[in-house]
């Protein structure tokens, strides 16, 4: 696991800008060539590539890059993200989190497994599939928003928290390249606790979910221990099926969502502790400002969560 110091990120957020923000993705872009070769040298035998990590992982956008890079080795790459697997509230009872008195909306049950799995098999097979397609702002599945079928010089990527459960991996093992993504960084503060990867992903999602799906950070806190339940449940057992590891920690990432985060989370340490993110609360004002927007490269992770 990498280390870095805030004082470290302070003075290059501070005096070295622009070559902070290309330093982090040019590390990040190294990882993806890297798993891009791999994928490549077993895409014959293996044309499904199965993508999976914790919440705020970056997947969708690794998944992306993934593809690009793949394209540098003259293949193809179709991709399926296992959000638009899950099933419309109200068709079904959400089971729940006993431990953290919400909803278990990190369960394999609110998602059709067995039909992801039945439309894999079928594409390595050379089949025609019909892709559901999952709006998040309303919670309903629409069947048959694509069609998509596999060409022999063409691979699929799936990314998604329940990439390598049993149901999907059992049967696919053998034709499948497993990827796992994830935060493997800390941020040491220099006094107090370090900031965990964990921590990390949650600043990624309260600025993802305040944005993008309708969930203010006091909600993204209240459901965060049972993200975190979900997380030890149904993907720490089978993280070690993983043929290839990304990091996807841009170290520059904490001065851009803190910046914007802050105001929010100041009024919240109650909750940050009790969600387990004490160390949050202790760095809050602490970290540098950085205005990465002239910076970033327009396919960086980071905008998955700031836009």
């Amino acid at each position: 696991m990498a280390e870095y110091t805030l004082k470290y990120i302070n003075h290059r957020a501070r005096y070295e800008a622009a070559d902070f923000v290309r330093d982090c993705e040019r590390q990040y872009d190294e990882q993806i060539g890297r798993v891009a070769e791999q994928i490549a040298a077993n895409s014959v035998h293996k044309p499904i590539v199965l993508l999976c990590g914790p919440s705020s992982s970056g997947k969708t956008t690794t998944n992306d890059r993934i593809a690009h890079a793949l394209a540098q080795h003259g293949i193809h790459a179709e991709m399926i993200s296992m959000d638009d697997y899950y099933r419309t509230i109200g068709t079904y009872e959400v089971p729940p989190d006993p431990e953290n008195g919400v909803p278990d909306l990190e369960s394999p049950e609110c998602m059709d497994l067995p039909l992801l799995s039945e439309h894999l098999a079928r594409l390595a097979e050379g089949e025609q599939i019909e892709l559901p397609r999952f709006d998040f702002e309303i919670r309903t599945s629409r069947p048959g928003a694509r069609t998509l079928r596999l060409d022999p010089d063409e691979v699929v990527l799936i990314e998604g928290i329940h990439a390598f459960n049993p149901v999907i991996m059992g049967d696919l093992a053998h034709m499948a390249t497993s990827v796992y993504l994830s935060i493997a960084s800390a941020v040491v503060p220099g006094v107090g606790d370090r900031l965990e990867p964990y921590m990390l992903r949650f600043l990624r999602r309260a600025m993802r979910d305040s944005l993008f799906r309708n969930a203010p950070v006091a909600e993204t806190l209240r459901q965060w221990n049972s993200v975190r339940r979900g997380e030890r449940l149904y993907i720490s057992p089978y993280r070690g099926q993983a043929d290839l590891t990304v990091d996807t920690f841009l170290p520059y990432e904490l001065p851009v969502l803190l910046e914007r985060l802050t105001p929010q989370l100041q009024g919240q340490q109650a909750a940050l502790a009790q969600a387990g993110l004490e160390p949050v609360s202790a760095v809050l004002g602490r970290v540098a400002p950085l205005d990465a927007a002239a910076h970033m490269p327009a396919d960086s992770v980071l905008h998955e969560f700031v836009g």
